[in-house]
């Protein structure tokens, strides 16, 4: 029988997610059609378990013509792409499938919705459209080299929009980081000899990736100047991205000029009201923000979010449960956390704060009694998350209740140990805690820290309390993900240094834990280094020494 849906896939080097993707499609597409760029990891081998239909390709810097290459194998009547990072809901792809074949749509070209999962760990969601399913009679094929789109070789392609999701994991921060996508995107669309006004576009996306904001609003804004069609979707989307580029580049009076045109030109859209209140938000404007956060809570059923689901309501309550807590309206700031939590509960931030602000107003038997009924019992939560939630609530004896969780099965032997290092650190015990480092070697120590419980902020705690000459040496030989060299020669050594962001993001965690922990003599020790923070660093130092520590 002929194939009615053709997957094709084009692969390189992506043996962490392509068994994933494959075991989501396996099964329900009629063939599965995969063209290997040049993988030298474990991918072939993978992809040989699920499809006879492995084929080499040359690359040649062109997403439009691998992607060409893998659909001429292809002889299912619809062909729809997918990549290897990505993957389907079973079920929801048979009812897709099974519908297509029913009700076959009026066009010959679809766009698919895209959840594209960000941010560190992906628990923040975007959205956005890709033309990735459409009619296999040979006539139609994508074109452009990257940020590929589908044409009908005779100009008759009809356009249109499926419901069918596809979940995307491949922009997610440390996957970002590890692919140097942007990089590579960046290159292919530079050496476009000719250049439509949309490769402006997704130039400024890559270069807002890198953090070369400025290079980025320049592309915005020539992308926006050759824009034939102020109503095409990419326009919109580019407007959005600006505004979110400008407020990152501290041009806020640029990006709120923007918010004002395009709220009248789209009324009925979330995202740029959203980001009128994070602009006054992260100015401190709680008053103005949350009068924001709160129009959208009241009419989010006559709006739609374009960016992100998450701007019409679970990110409205999360701000509205800090602005509420600023202004001391603290039912309402818990009853805004709690209801952000009840949408999604993978924010760790909005737990420390809820955790942390009935610290203040409850006894430690009510705070434990609304831990085991709230977060103990989520089957979804692990034992060490738990333990990273409650060590980073700013209030000691909160921190102290991980003592109960020691020894917990769930935990490795590693876990316990780094968490008994972090209670002796809460309770002072220093001289416990060097006996047991003492008898550990350099690696065994680097292994310890990793597990993230007693952690680096920990250890240059320590040192500032002991200045022990070997625990220097150890830290200074660490190598991590950003330097801290500069820190470490500031702290440790009294060098003058200048420090990075990064940098003074540490110094802050590392002041905030020892004002947890009372450790005035490390206090001192970091007060004669405040001058080398900038000055909103400094004023953030100022809340934390006022109590507002979080």
């Amino acid at each position: 029988m002929k194939p009615f849906l053709s997957i094709c896939m084009i692969v390189k080097d992506e043996e962490k997610v392509l068994k994933r993707c494959l075991e989501s499609i396996c099964g329900i597409a009629d063939e599965i059609i995969i063209a290997d760029t040049g993988s030298i990891d474990k991918s072939k081998e993978i992809a040989a378990k699920y499809t006879d239909m492995v084929f080499d390709y040359k690359w040649e810097g062109d997403f439009s013509k691998a992607r060409n290459f893998a659909a001429s194998k292809a002889s299912g009547d619809w062909i729809l792409v997918i990549d290897a990072d990505e993957f389907v809901d079973r079920e929801n792809f048979m009812a897709f499938k099974d519908d297509l074949k029913l009700n076959p749509p009026d066009f010959n070209i679809l766009a698919v919705q895209i959840v594209n999962f960000v941010g560190q760990n992906g628990k923040d969601t975007a959205l956005n459209f890709h033309e990735r399913l459409y009619i296999n009679d040979g006539k139609i094929s994508y074109y452009r080299n990257i940020h590929e789109l589908l044409k009908h070789r005779d100009s008759k392609e009809s356009k249109g929009y499926s419901k069918f999701q596809i979940y995307h994991s491949g922009y997610m921060k440390n996957v970002v980081n590890e692919k140097e996508k942007s990089k590579r995107n960046l290159k292919l669309l530079i050496n476009n000899k000719v250049k439509e006004p949309i490769d402006y576009y997704f130039m400024g996306n890559e270069y807002d990736q890198l953090d070369e904001l400025d290079k980025a609003i320049k592309c915005y804004q020539k992308a926006y100047k050759l824009k034939d069609d102020i109503n095409r979707d990419w326009v919109k989307k580019l407007l959005l991205r600006f505004v979110n580029t400008l407020h990152r580049a501290k041009r806020d009076n640029e990006a709120l000029e923007i918010i004002d045109s395009c709220e009248n030109i789209y009324p009925g859209l979330v995202d740029f009201k959203f980001y009128r209140g994070k602009i006054y938000f992260d100015n401190e404007q709680f008053r103005k923000s949350g009068e924001v956060f709160e129009k959208i809570l009241a009419e989010k059923h006559h709006l739609i979010a374009d960016s992100s689901p998450d701007f019409l309501e679970f990110l409205p309550n999360k701000y509205l449960g800090e602005i509420y807590e600023n202004e001391n309206r603290l039912h309402l700031a818990v009853k805004s956390y709690s209801k952000a939590l009840s949408i999604n509960d993978t924010d760790d931030y909005i737990w420390i704060r809820l955790i942390g602000l009935l610290s203040k107003h409850s006894t430690l038997e009510e705070l434990s009694e609304f831990l085991n009924n709230n977060l103990l019992n989520k089957s979804n939560i692990t034992v060490k998350r738990v333990i990273s939630i409650l060590l980073s609530v700013p209030n000691l004896d909160v921190q102290k209740l991980t003592r109960s969780l020691l020894e917990d099965e769930n935990l490795t032997e590693l876990e316990n140990e780094g968490l008994f290092l972090r209670n002796l650190l809460l309770d002072g015990d220093t001289d416990e805690i060097l006996t047991i480092i003492n008898q550990k070697s350099e690696s065994e120590i680097f292994t310890l820290l990793s597990t993230g419980i007693f952690n680096i902020i920990d250890f240059i705690i320590l040192i500032l309390k002991t200045n022990n000459e070997g625990y220097k040496k150890i830290i200074h030989s660490i190598k991590f993900n950003k330097p801290i060299n500069n820190l470490l020669l500031l702290l440790l050594e009294e060098k003058k240094s200048n420090l990075s962001v990064f940098e003074q993001e540490l110094f802050l965690l590392i002041y905030k834990q020892s004002y947890i922990l009372g450790a005035s003599l490390v206090i001192e020790q970091l007060e004669t280094k405040v001058p080398y923070l900038s000055r909103e660093n400094r004023n953030k130092l100022n809340k934390i020494r006022s109590g507002k520590i979080i």
